[in-house]
């Protein structure tokens, strides 16, 4: 979260909760990889608390770790991972098929955040009570973000709409609120903003996963 380090760790534990509730929801193997997603953001929220403390010890070179493990969650994980549980969900063949080009455009953003991420050294600081995480791209890099934030936006967001599960399209509303929303009030903390915003999502995830016995 982008607030303090109690808040992080508050969430964190919050999250956990929600994630192994979910889990106890579903059945199968796709159904837990979906539903592990609260869960999974409580270690990217943890993940942020440590960077908060981390900042009081301007000597602790744990420092950057943290920063890599939070922006391999926030910029590489996701585009790869929502698409992919989704296909697994999914039973209608031509719908899966539109999500398999789906799961393979999150797997393209995630290499190319990824070869990014890890060649540029990144940086975080804090500034007004928020977490500003600074990728520095190299100038030819910078020109094509734009375009990978589209496809970024497309693997996580698209893929909930082309699910044949109704619920899970209420995972890609909220994702969208909460992104516009990031972007207009906290246009230079959207990464850690955003992430804001887990909690929520999660509470949609334990709702789509409490319906998973009701389609069996």
């Amino acid at each position: 979260m982008c607030f303090s380090a109690g808040a992080s760790f508050g969430a964190s534990a919050a999250l956990s909760i929600i994630g192994v509730v979910a889990i106890t929801k579903a059945r199968t193997i796709p159904q837990k990889l979906f539903a592990g997603i609260p869960f999974i953001f409580s270690i990217q929220q943890a993940t942020e608390g440590a960077l908060w403390l981390s900042f009081n010890d301007h000597n602790f070179q744990g420092q950057s770790v943290f920063t890599y493990v939070y922006l391999f969650f926030a910029v590489i994980f996701w585009p790869a991972w929502i698409p992919f549980t989704i296909r697994l969900l999914e039973k209608n063949v031509t719908r899966k098929k539109i999500l398999t080009l789906l799961a393979i455009t999150g797997a393209i953003v995630c290499a190319w955040f990824a070869c990014s991420v890890f060649f540029y050294s990144p940086q975080a600081v804090t500034t007004h009570h928020h977490i500003q995480y600074k990728l520095n791209f190299p100038p030819t890099l910078k020109n094509l973000i734009w375009i990978f934030n589209i496809l970024y936006f497309i693997a996580t967001i698209v893929s909930t709409f082309i699910s044949s599960t109704k619920r899970i399209k209420w995972l890609g509303i909220v994702c969208t609120i909460a992104y516009l929303f990031s972007v207009y009030f906290y246009s230079e903390f959207v990464i850690s903003v955003w992430c804001y915003f887990a909690g929520v999502l999660s509470i949609v995830v334990l709702w789509i996963a409490s319906g998973f016995k009701k389609q069996q």
